[in-house]
């Protein structure tokens, strides 16, 4: 017989982002690590601006789970080896805002929610969902969607092999209306640590 009275689990932000990275791990078959990855760079990058020490450790959360929607897309889509139809694009542009409301009755902290839903907004006003322009993005966002694109840049996908790192710095400074150009040009002169 179960035991009545009221539950006494607890989870930790910590455990809470573990389980959430795995689950979205098990789907995302490109490289379960990329979470990681983006984690890494993005606190590489966020000490080397005026980024709140306090905020540092939501930002590294927010960089793991950052795609989280795409648990909730179907799998072909998100497993692609070849490029996607216009169809299937305009469908994965969806994740930022199922990632959202997936993620919503958690009480995650806000800042982990701005970069969930705002991490495909480009500075020119040219991403998605909402289109925001510039400083209307969240910093911690205009932060992910730089060190996000590099490293789907950097690793192996259905469609291509990885770039080089100078490669990759080629690409993103030729597309730099997606970035914040004054974070974008001191990510370019980091020593990026794996």
């Amino acid at each position: 017989m179960p035991p009545s009275g009221p539950s006494t689990w607890s989870f930790s932000m910590d455990n809470l982002i573990v389980f959430l990275d795995k689950l979205l791990g098990i789907r995302d078959g490109h490289d379960n690590s990329h979470g990681q990855h983006v984690n890494l760079f993005a606190s590489q990058l966020a000490k080397k601006i005026d980024f709140p020490a306090s905020a540092l450790r939501d930002l590294e959360h927010a960089a793991t789970i950052h795609d989280i929607g795409k648990v909730t897309m179907n799998e072909f889509i998100v497993n692609k080896a070849g490029w996607l139809t216009e169809a299937e694009y305009i469908m994965i542009q969806q994740h930022p805002t199922l990632g959202s409301k997936l993620v919503e009755p958690l009480g995650l902290p806000k800042l982990v929610m701005d970069v969930i839903l705002s991490h495909h907004e480009n500075y020119d006003g040219s991403g998605y969902p909402y289109g925001l322009i510039g400083e209307d993005i969240p910093l911690a966002a205009r932060i992910i969607r730089i060190t996000d694109t590099y490293d789907a840049l950097t690793s192996n996908r259905g469609y291509r092999p990885a770039f080089t790192h100078k490669k990759a710095l080629d690409i993103m400074a030729k597309d730099s209306g997606s970035f914040d150009p004054e974070l974008l040009s001191i990510f370019m002169k980091m020593r990026i640590r794996h």
